[in-house]
């Protein structure tokens, strides 16, 4: 899902380049944009969330937050 709406919003940032982008396309390219700042704050708080288990040394945890990213990531 991430790399659709990354792809989609570039070429919005590139097609605006040209032309004004119609009502459809700006309604599209804030739902892009909210959609990948949701995703990075996300896999920060993932990430952070990932090295606390490591350094406490619980895999368990670990195990789960990595799956988490899979997740988030589509995988």
């Amino acid at each position: 899902m991430y790399s659709v709406v990354a792809e989609r919003l570039v070429r919005l940032v590139l097609e605006a380049d040209h032309r004004p982008l119609t009502d459809h396309e700006q309604q599209e390219f804030k739902e892009s944009k909210q959609f990948l700042k949701n995703f990075y704050r996300e896999k920060e708080k993932l990430a952070a969330m990932s090295y606390i288990a490591y350094a406490t040394e619980d895999h368990e945890w670990q195990h789960e937050i990595c799956s988490e990213v899979e997740k988030l990531k589509g995988e």
